[in-house]
């Protein structure tokens, strides 16, 4: 035990002065990201690519002051529709943060306080509708939102290709947990659909069980399209970030490219209702649809056309921004929405895997 204890700890070692190392050396980075980059100015209908260009200068303009987390999803997504990598100090920054939570997570499994960590956690949630199904959903597995972050953790380090023995000991607790329970229960479905959809392909891509087919069957039972209709609207997004985001989580968040026959049901269900989801959801919705066409290469499907249309015409010149839908342009709150803008109207046809970290010089 103690020759185990002892190479773990000279792992651990390892790692902490790496990631020391690359952070001076991602300090002495120059960071020119405006100007990195050439005008994107291919003129389309609408101009999409100039309305790309625009609200990216903005957020790189703010991005040193965002929080660490959105920072470094925003650098994350503008380096895999571009291969930049001088977004790079942005993630370093986020691992830094990831190692932290990854230890604090442990410490909350070693004393069973999950539903501790919950409640901790909901005390900053709105009473908004979205909200107060998740609050109730907890009450019944509070431990779902403990496995929910750590899963979230566990991703970004398989995509940033970093190893450390807390990063693997976590993953051993969570792939051993089981999540049947979520899974089959259409109360979770609607308070927590794009998560669970995500949590379905995340617990694959890390070696864990497949929930694939128990996640989609109560999806698909819980929303049945003939009862679209009877949806509210929140109800009626809820489902669609739920199918959004079975695509977009099996192409590792916009690293690689999808075939529409891996979905096929998913496709025809947003071929034959893209008016109705262009006119009951917001604009982070209707641009993850667009997103899932794009990385399934469906550049020239004409639901594209009138997702592209639909989120061009919501852009605001003045402010470099599309607004919330109360009319808001708030960076921070906004950069979900206005991030999707941008790979929407970008329309790359060619995606980057990484940012890998253990690599920094590789591209």
């Amino acid at each position: 035990m103690k020759g185990n204890n002892g190479k773990a700890i000279i792992m651990q070692s390892k790692w902490l002065m790496w990631l020391s190392m690359m952070g001076i050396f991602m300090a002495l980075l120059s960071s020119c990201k405006t100007n990195n980059h050439p005008p994107l100015s291919h003129t389309k209908k609408y101009d999409y690519l100039a309305i790309a260009h625009a609200i990216k200068t903005k957020y790189d303009q703010h991005l040193d002051a965002m929080p660490k987390y959105q920072a470094s999803h925003y650098a994350t997504r503008i380096f895999r529709i571009s291969g930049d990598t001088s977004y790079l100090k942005y993630n370093l920054r986020d691992l830094q943060s990831m190692y932290q939570e990854s230890q604090e997570l442990l410490t909350v499994a070693r004393n069973h306080a999950e539903a501790q960590y919950a409640e901790e956690k909901i005390k900053y949630w709105s009473s908004k509708t979205r909200s107060t199904l998740r609050r109730q959903t907890l009450t019944a597995t509070p431990q779902f939102l403990y496995y929910l972050s750590s899963l979230n953790i566990l991703r970004r380090t398989q995509e940033y290709r970093v190893c450390a023995p807390v990063f693997e000991e976590l993953k051993r607790h969570v792939l051993a947990h089981d999540y049947t329970t979520y899974l089959n229960s259409p109360e979770m479905i609607k308070a927590w659909a794009a998560q669970l959809a995500n949590l379905v392909i995340w617990l694959k891509q890390l070696g864990g069980k497949d929930y694939s087919k128990q996640f989609i069957d109560t999806l698909q039972q819980t929303y049945p399209d003939n009862q679209d209709t009877l949806l509210n609207k929140q109800q009626y997004e809820n489902k669609i970030y739920g199918l959004t985001h079975l695509v977009l989580a099996q192409s590792q968040y916009y690293q690689y490219p999808l075939d529409r026959m891996e979905f096929p049901w998913i496709f025809d269900y947003f071929d034959a209702h893209i008016d109705t989801i262009l006119s009951r959801t917001k604009a982070d919705v209707i641009a993850e649809v667009g997103i899932a066409y794009l990385v399934t290469r469906q550049h020239n499907h004409p639901v594209l056309g009138k997702i592209q249309k639909n989120i061009a015409n919501q852009y605001d010149a003045a402010q470099r921004m599309i607004p919330s839908p109360q009319g808001e342009f708030a960076i921070t709150s906004g950069a979900h929405r206005n991030i999707l803008s941008i790979i929407l109207l970008s329309s790359p046809s060619k995606w980057y895997s990484g940012p890998w970290l253990d690599e920094p010089n590789s591209r």
